[in-house]
């Protein structure tokens, strides 16, 4: 007897009896098996389907994407390139900031931080790190470059390895084709720079992190400098200082000594308004007004009507840098002389007006003969500035005077007023050299003693130094670095000058102006009478070190005390056995 089959229809449903597997193939009905494979076949085109939705979706939303970016206008085209690179830049910098932790943990993992072995593993390391860091910003330039010569100026903090390596960002900077040039005129102005200008030439003869600088000439025949900004920097600024402070938050997790986000956060306010050029013209010109006592500084004078928030137009002045010494010299004049005028007016600026130029660096100071044959101070680049409030002012003024008089009273009292406890630790950041003295004189070059002890400070104290910073009002940060800067100069040049006590004659002038208006009489004669005073008393301490010398040199003539030579070599031998290291 048949065995009998019951199978449905796939299509109709249908039950239906059936007595061979032949039956069920030329009637269109199934097996199990045969459903399985129809059911698998069916997961299959599924999938085959959804892959295939995917292809055409992104096939659709590629070919939209490129028909809105051909059709959309330059500026358009710009941010989205801007938002292309920028993911480019993160992952650039991502992947850098996490080489140079894991180099670092990897590298001195279960080593003491106060044994010799740590202190020659971490020098190949900061190197690699150096060299990764200067990589990484002229990859990225624009901001990452400007934040690498801010590294560069805190050379009393980071290792000479960061600086040796770092320090070409100085004079690097990534020169624009002319294509954007003309494109930012056209946007700014609606004419080509060939155009506005009678003549302009298309080769930079200067650029910076932010910008460069064109010769060109008016219309009307002057000769001026036009610095024209990346065209691309204020689209992509907020992405990149965005990446920046994701990246120093990663650093300072993994490194918690070295947690630095807290300072871009508070200087973001502050290179916005580097960017704004218009600011910048103001910015020189209130430098000019501040200065206005001071003849022998210059600032170039803006053309407005040819200015904007990208483009800034002002006269150009031919002179040479203040660290180019040979060039000074064959002008005739003297680096002493130029060192007092640079140290003088930066100290007015800080201690005066409190309205301080935080990026003085050689670039941004030329120096040129005026009309009487003298030097000449010319100051460029007038971006980054910031502002003391009066009481700031003055209690900075009080604090570096009690510093320079060697008054520990005093700097511990304008410390707590500046909101910084540590008193010894904040002085000695402000003048970059131990402050600890039994003399009332600041020598402004540091012996062998005083730069072991400020390294000393650095890698062992850290944390110290990064509470201070974050205490001390946050003006003062860029203060340090106009006044570091300035001290590369005048070191630059043989420290010809005494720094301190320029500095200290405008702090105590600064101490008796009381709010904008200017120091009154009565201030002016007090602020005499102190400076007298001080004058008194470096004078009276050098005469008693001349007089100690002439009597030894008397004792050593009636053969009373060996020669000088010899108390030298004794005196050396002593240092070396009490400080072997």
């Amino acid at each position: 007897m048949e065995k009998l089959v019951l199978r449905s229809c796939i299509k109709c449903q249908s039950l239906r009896f059936f007595s061979s597997p032949t039956q069920l193939s030329t009637h269109g009905i199934h097996t199990t098996a045969s459903l399985r494979q129809k059911a698998g076949g069916g997961k299959v085109g599924g999938w085959r389907r959804i892959r295939r939705g995917l292809l055409y979706g992104i096939g659709g939303a590629t070919a939209s994407s490129g028909i809105l970016y051909a059709i959309a206008d330059e500026p358009q085209r710009r941010k989205v390139r801007v938002l292309l690179g920028g993911i480019k830049r993160f992952f650039r910098s991502l992947k850098i900031g996490t080489l140079i932790s894991l180099d670092y943990k990897y590298n001195l993992w279960g080593i003491a931080e106060d044994s010799e072995e740590y202190n020659e593993l971490i020098k190949p390391c900061h190197k690699r790190a150096a060299e990764r860091l200067l990589e990484g910003c002229l990859a990225n330039g624009g901001l990452y470059v400007k934040l690498g010569q801010g590294l560069v100026s805190m050379n009393h903090i980071l290792p000479r390895e960061y600086l040796e390596t770092l320090v070409v960002l100085q004079d690097r900077a990534l020169p624009k084709k002319p294509h954007d040039i003309e494109q930012l005129f056209q946007e700014d102005f609606g004419k080509q720079p060939q155009e506005f200008f009678k003549k302009f030439e298309e080769e930079p003869i200067a650029a910076a992190s932010l910008a460069q600088v064109h010769r060109a000439e008016t219309h009307d025949g002057q000769q001026v400098a036009v610095k024209v900004q990346y065209i691309d920097l204020q689209d992509r600024f907020a992405g990149d200082v965005w990446t920046c402070e994701q990246l120093l938050k990663l650093i300072g997790w993994m490194h918690p000594k070295f947690a630095f986000a807290w300072v871009l956060q508070d200087l973001k306010d502050t290179l916005v308004q580097e960017l704004d050029f218009v600011n910048e013209g103001k910015n020189s010109e209130r430098c000019q007004s501040d200065l206005s006592h001071l003849k022998y500084v210059y600032v170039p004078k803006v053309h407005w009507d040819k200015t904007s928030t990208r483009v800034l137009t002002a006269e150009f002045i031919d002179g040479c840098k203040i660290s180019n010494k040979d060039a000074i010299k064959k002008m005739g004049l003297s680096l002493y002389d130029v060192d007092q005028k640079l140290c003088r007016a930066f100290a007015d600026q800080i201690f005066l007006s409190g309205f301080v130029h935080a990026d003085p660096h050689p670039g941004n100071v030329f120096i040129r003969k005026d009309v009487k044959g003298q030097a000449q101070l010319v100051l460029l680049d007038h971006g980054l500035y910031d502002k003391l409030t009066q009481d700031d002012r003055q209690s900075l003024c009080s604090l570096y005077k009690a510093i320079v008089l060697n008054k520990e009273d005093n700097m511990q009292k304008f410390s707590k007023a500046l909101g910084v406890d540590d008193h010894d630790v904040f002085c000695e950041i402000l003048v970059q050299r131990p402050v600890s003295r039994s003399s009332t004189y600041l020598p402004s070059h540091m012996t062998k003693e005083d730069l072991k002890h400020m390294q000393y400070m650095a890698q062992k104290h850290f944390d110290k130094i990064m509470q201070v910073l974050k205490d001390m009002p946050r003006p003062i940060i860029l203060i340090i670095r106009n006044m570091n800067t300035i001290r590369a100069i005048c070191q630059e040049h043989g420290n010809l000058i005494d720094r301190y006590g320029i500095m200290a004659k405008s702090a105590i002038r600064g101490a008796r102006k009381f709010g904008v208006q200017d120091i009154s009489w009565t201030g002016r004669i007090k602020a005499w009478l102190e400076m007298m005073n001080y004058d008194f008393r470096i004078k009276a301490e050098n005469f008693k070190i001349w007089i100690g010398i002439v009597y030894l040199r008397i004792l050593v003539w009636l053969g009373r005390v060996p020669s000088l030579e010899e108390i030298r070599s004794v005196i050396e031998k002593e240092q070396k056995r009490l400080n072997p290291v």
